[in-house]
């Protein structure tokens, strides 16, 4: 049985805890994440403590790649290459990782079961159970994010 309770985040919290990671962040309610393997979207995959998947954060590749970029301050153009082929390099996927760990954080409150991490996927490589989740969520918030420089896309908040 899969379970509930995760709470979805408004702009104010999306805003808050990545504006503690990327100075000038603006954050807007709306948007789409591209789904398509064509896409170039990475997700964040969110289990519970039972190992269930729970939960996604989605991020289409532009704002992997300038999120991942601002991270670790790596030129501008890199970002907009990574955008360009549709791939993120080594480094920017270590970078996804650690946001989408930090983005556990949107997902949870006081009252709501503790979920984490599992690992992070670009979308031509979700799991079964993650797209099982993708394909039907319960529940979806998603954001428009712009980082000054680098830019920004859409990120996707989604619980089973």
């Amino acid at each position: 049985m899969m379970a509930t309770g995760f709470p979805l985040p408004d702009g104010p919290k999306v805003a808050q805890l990545l504006g503690m990671l990327f100075d000038g962040l603006a954050v807007k309610a709306g948007g789409a994440v591209d789904q398509t393997p064509q896409g170039g979207a990475w997700f964040g995959v969110f289990i519970s403590d039972e190992g269930e998947t729970v939960g996604l954060c989605a991020a289409d590749i532009a704002l992997s790649a300038s999120m991942s970029s601002a991270l670790s301050m790596l030129p501008v153009n890199v970002a907009k290459d990574a955008v360009k082929t549709r791939e993120l390099t080594e480094v920017m996927i270590a970078n996804i990782r650690e946001i989408m760990n930090i983005c556990t954080r949107l997902m949870m409150d006081g009252t709501s079961p503790h979920l984490r991490l599992e690992e992070v996927y670009s979308v031509k490589s979700l799991p079964a159970a993650a797209a099982a989740l993708l394909a039907q969520p319960r529940g979806r918030s998603v954001f428009q994010i712009q980082l000054p420089k680098y830019g920004g896309g859409s990120l996707a908040l989604l619980c089973a």
